[in-house]
């Protein structure tokens, strides 16, 4: 017996056969946490930027439109603008047109939504803590403490579902991912 096995591992020493199998069963768990995690960053950024190209979109033509004269075309603009926002069913977008009309899209279709400003006037909008504050209205054309000077202004957001593979390893907070501008119309 011990002279059959010691014929034997010299032979086992020369055969390879299954080396190959033993690297990959090595690496593959490795490539595999590398594909997934090159398919969760290719899934966000493809979220991102469905979500920039919809609110370009809509602030592109919100810049080719006149400033609202009256309530009923602030309204008009709030509701053609979030309609330019739509897109899948998980998606959200808000327009506030000069704090005067505000309107949604929240996957099945546009809702209107009353503010407390007024279409005619002008504001001077911060941000304070990632929320947009209007502020009183004031003069058309006079400076705002921020140095900027008041107009009539839109603020487009727009959100979107997006489940990461590894939860808090991503490059999203939470489980969404969602974009917004503010623009000045006047």
């Amino acid at each position: 017996m011990t002279r059959c096995m010691a014929s034997l591992i010299p032979s086992l020493k020369r055969d390879d056969s299954g080396s190959v199998a033993v690297e990959f069963a090595l690496v593959a768990p490795v490539l595999v946490l590398i594909l997934a995690g090159v398919v969760d960053i290719g899934s966000a950024t493809y979220a991102r930027l469905s979500l920039d190209a919809r609110v370009t979109a809509a602030a592109e033509y919100a810049m080719l439109q006149p400033a609202p004269g009256d309530q009923d075309s602030a309204d008009d603009l709030a509701a053609r603008l979030a309609g330019l926002l739509q897109g899948e069913a998980t998606d959200t977008g808000e327009v506030v047109v000069n704090n005067a009309a505000g309107a949604s899209w929240t996957g099945t279709g546009v809702t209107a939504s009353p503010r407390s400003g007024e279409a005619t006037m002008c504001y001077c909008p911060t941000l304070e803590q990632g929320d947009i504050v209007w502020g009183p209205p004031a003069e058309c054309a006079t400076p705002c403490t921020d140095g900027g000077t008041a107009g009539q202004f839109v603020q487009l957001s727009a959100t979107t579902r997006h489940v990461t593979i590894f939860p808090g390893y991503a490059f999203i907070d939470g489980d969404s991912v969602s974009t917004r501008t503010v623009l000045r119309l006047q």
